[in-house]
């Protein structure tokens, strides 16, 4: 009855909020996590700090500092002058920290007089594409039985461009990141860059699938953005839209001459109802640096768009949600990422769990 239909739509919505565990999420841009400044981030419910150790590789540890609360990231880095490591420096009474969140040293205090296990914790986390990946899981499992950190080899080859950004949204983390697989969209958002109002039918869509990721294949009619594009125009545009797990996408598109571009869009919860996508846009032309202000900022635009609508989506208001025919992107999506849902790899956002530190007890 409606009661129990009711209660379904409710399980829905708490499991879309839900974050999915032993995936990577990017926690950051490459570029943001400098030698010599701790970097704080915002991200899944909880706040972290990421610093670059004496070889460059970025530690992830806990921001909070558990002598009195302080921001570590608003501390600095200093040498350990007894392993020659790198730790992380409160700025409140100088407590210093290793990358394994092991005291280093307390000014104050008699050397050895603090505790030798880890006080804060540490996190996996890895590099790639120009993104920081943080592994939201059990550290015991081992690196071959962790998904893979989602990528596109484009991100890392010579004859493409890579230019990066980032973008808040005051959503939560679904409806920012479906929206990115969501081309029926383009044609009323971007009516005034790319969308084509007068031919909005999304054509010939199919889909596959495998462990990680969906991907969608369809022809969409664009117009040129401007007369400068006009060289680039099609009949019609094939796209590639793949949904990767957790949160990342990568679209492909294909114009005239062989004009490719690839929007890779890492959708990344900061709480519950907060998100950020941290982006790439990849192209193979126009490849010199001075052309990436123009790549970045036509990015920013389209970003811009969705947010102004994206934060205003309230589906909680509805009992139930009707998908067609275009929608098969999320619809592949949704229904992968359940499957982990269902296969026990959710966890409650801080809302419905608070938690101290990344994950609640237990998880």
């Amino acid at each position: 009855g409606r009661r129990e239909q009711s209660s379904r739509r409710d399980q829905e919505l708490r499991d879309r909020k839900s974050y999915l565990k032993n995936f990577w999420y990017a926690a950051a841009l490459s570029s943001n996590v400098t030698v010599d400044k701790p970097l704080g981030v915002d991200i899944l419910g909880t706040r972290l700090t990421l610093y670059r150790d004496e070889t460059g590789k970025v530690i992830c540890v806990d921001d909070t500092c558990p002598h009195r609360g302080a921001p570590l990231s608003e501390g600095w880095t200093a040498t350990d002058k007894s392993t020659g490591k790198k730790c992380i420096v409160c700025p409140y009474h100088g407590w210093a920290f290793d990358g394994e969140g092991k005291l280093r040293d307390v000014p104050s205090a008699e050397k050895g007089s603090w505790p030798k296990r880890p006080l804060i914790g540490s996190y996996d986390v890895e590099e790639c594409g120009g993104f920081v990946w943080l592994f939201y899981g059990n550290k015991s499992l081992p690196k071959e039985e962790r998904p893979p950190i989602p990528f596109t080899p484009e991100l890392e080859d010579p004859n493409w461009r890579a230019v990066y950004g980032e973008i808040e949204f005051n959503a939560g983390h679904w409806g920012v990141f479906e929206n990115a697989i969501d081309m029926a969209h383009i044609h009323y958002l971007h009516a005034d860059s790319f969308g084509n109002a007068e031919k909005p039918k999304v054509m010939d869509m199919a889909s596959e699938r495998d462990t990680w990721e969906t991907s969608c294949h369809f022809r969409i009619h664009n117009k040129p953005m401007n007369k400068m594009w006009e060289w680039t125009s099609v009949p019609s545009v094939p796209v590639t839209a793949k949904a990767m797990l957790p949160s990342t996408s990568a679209v492909h598109i294909e114009l005239a001459h062989g004009v490719k571009m690839i929007t890779f869009v890492n959708t990344v919860p900061i709480t519950e109802d907060r998100a950020i996508n941290r982006f790439c846009l990849v192209r193979n032309f126009a490849l010199h640096p001075a052309f990436d202000f123009m790549a970045r900022d036509n990015m920013y635009k389209i970003l811009g768009e969705d947010k102004v609508m994206v934060d205003r989506l309230a589906p909680e208001r509805l009992e139930r949600e009707y998908s067609l025919a275009p929608d098969l992107p999320q619809i592949a999506y949704r229904q992968l990422r359940q499957e982990w849902v269902d296969m026990g790899y959710a966890v409650p956002s801080e809302k419905m769990l608070p938690r101290r530190g990344l994950l609640p007890e237990g998880y």
